[in-house]
């Protein structure tokens, strides 16, 4: 997936939730992206604030947001609308104010950012790019309203980042019985010598760990 492509998912959500870690605590707030270009995705914030001053000691950042976040119960049950989230786990770096307004200059995303920058000195100092990042987004139809499975995940990485593929992992210890099969209401198994586990699929919901007969399915790996 294209940078452009991200960016136009990530307007789609709008504001986003933000993570830093500062002192082993986890600090999140609400933010957004304001462009983007082959260097990364640009945000920014006031250079005075904590949340600027814990991205310059770490330079790692986390995102995530979701399309549609509605609820609705019934009974004991909940139902989600088709909808997709996004998580980006990445580093960062300071962009400094000329190089801000110079990209502005030919990129009109970034046109408010270099205004701010005079109307709001404290910003001149707060501009950053999330420069290397993996990726997952996560799209759900749990009803399956639009298509014939319940979830579909993309993972993808950009500026060098690497990342793990999705889902649980099926070992050449499997007796090909069928059991995690007819038990994963995700269809993301696959017949075959040994079975498969599709990636794009899988919810990683652990039904099948739970009836393999000889543990021959593993836990998926850390993003």
């Amino acid at each position: 997936m294209r940078l452009a492509e991200l960016y136009e998912k990530l307007e789609t959500i709008g504001v986003l939730t933000f993570s830093t870690i500062h002192n082993n605590e986890v600090h999140s707030r609400s933010a957004h992206f304001n462009g983007f270009d082959e260097d990364g995705l640009y945000f920014r914030t006031m250079a005075n604030k904590p949340y600027c001053r814990q991205l310059l000691e770490t330079g790692k950042l986390t995102v995530c947001g979701i399309s549609d976040a509605r609820v609705w119960h019934d009974g004991a049950s909940a139902k989600f609308p088709p909808s997709f989230t996004i998580r980006l786990i990445g580093e960062v770096r300071r962009v400094p104010p000329e190089e801000i307004i110079d990209k502005a200059k030919t990129n009109d995303a970034l046109k408010t950012a270099a205004e701010d920058i005079v109307n709001y000195p404290a910003m001149a100092e707060g501009n950053f790019v999330m420069h290397s990042a993996k990726v997952e987004i996560f799209d759900v139809d749990f009803e399956k309203e639009m298509r014939g499975n319940k979830v579909y995940r993309t993972r993808f990485a950009f500026g060098g980042a690497s990342y793990n593929p999705a889902g649980v992992r099926i070992t050449d210890a499997c007796i090909e019985c069928g059991a995690c099969k007819e038990v994963c209401s995700f269809q993301a198994i696959e017949e075959g010598t040994p079975y498969r586990c599709i990636p794009e699929y899988c919810d990683d919901c652990g039904s099948c760990l739970r009836v393999c007969p000889v543990n021959a399915i593993q836990e998926s790996l850390v993003f």
